[in-house]
């Protein structure tokens, strides 16, 4: 299903997904939701802080009849929203596997459903009508001539990073696979400052390209602990662990560790 060294999958099953990505974007839009964050927040509980890991981007669990999706804002911005777009996919096309399995991490067994997830992410946030549309607006160049600031331009309008606006131009044909390797240079760890700068040149701010490094946990996420374990759906051990995970802990809302407690 991948055939490149760009990783991207092949036409007719980019072509399979893409029908599905517009699918959930036309669900959404009835409901006048485009944001990835906002379509998330609709479809889950959707928590965002920085994780002590590079190693994990984010994830996505059923509890407690109840979907929730991480999201490590250690990450930049755009990878972030990217990690997203590829939650939502599990969350709509995974959710029997969700509910029975809790968590897909480093499964063989669902490789092609993240592959798939990747695929969506990339369909969801850059439709490929609309990067046509928009490119031959703002960048309008040939294939063979794009430069980094055409990169920092589409990938600001579209809010995802660098790296996945390069590889879209690319598998859209907008920009030729030779200039790959040139153009990706610019958004590796020893270039940070020149890509900051010439996205400031551009007119830009910088918040996509940087980790936000933000927690955002919904109140209905702690309302939701704090109920499962009043109705005693959930034990004192896993609402501590649910609460820690964002920081918080149970004494902080009048909890005691009971006496006794079965697990």
């Amino acid at each position: 299903m991948k055939s490149n060294k760009l990783n991207l999958p092949e036409e007719s099953f980019r072509l399979q997904i893409k029908d599905l990505a517009e699918d959930v974007r036309i669900k959404f839009a009835r409901k006048g939701l485009s944001d990835i964050f906002d379509v998330l927040s609709e479809a889950a509980f959707i928590i965002r802080k920085p994780l002590d890991t590079d190693e994990l981007s984010g994830f996505s669990t059923y509890f407690e009849g109840q979907f929730i999706v991480y999201l490590n804002s250690n990450f930049t911005l755009g990878h972030e929203r990217y990690t997203g777009a590829h939650e939502l996919y599990h969350l709509i096309y995974n959710a029997d596997i969700l509910k029975k399995e809790k968590i897909l991490l480093d499964d063989e067994r669902y490789n092609v459903e993240d592959m798939k997830a990747d695929v969506f992410a990339s369909e969801f946030l850059m439709p490929e009508d609309y990067v046509k549309e928009v490119f031959y607006r703002i960048v309008d160049v040939d294939k063979n001539n794009i430069l980094p600031r055409h990169i920092i331009r589409m990938h600001n309008f579209f809010k995802v990073s660098y790296k996945a606006m390069l590889k879209r131009l690319i598998q859209l044909d907008l920009c030729s696979s030779d200039k790959y390797e040139e153009l990706l240079d610019i958004c590796s760890l020893e270039n940070t400052e020149q890509l900051q700068a010439l996205t400031k040149r551009e007119g830009y701010s910088i918040d996509l390209i940087t980790p936000s490094r933000e927690t955002f946990v919904p109140k209905e996420y702690i309302e939701f602990v704090k109920t499962n374990y009043e109705k005693g759906d959930i034990s004192y051990k896993n609402m501590k662990h649910s609460l820690e995970f964002i920081g918080l802990a149970p004494e902080q809302f009048g909890y005691e560790y009971p006496q006794k407690e079965d697990y």
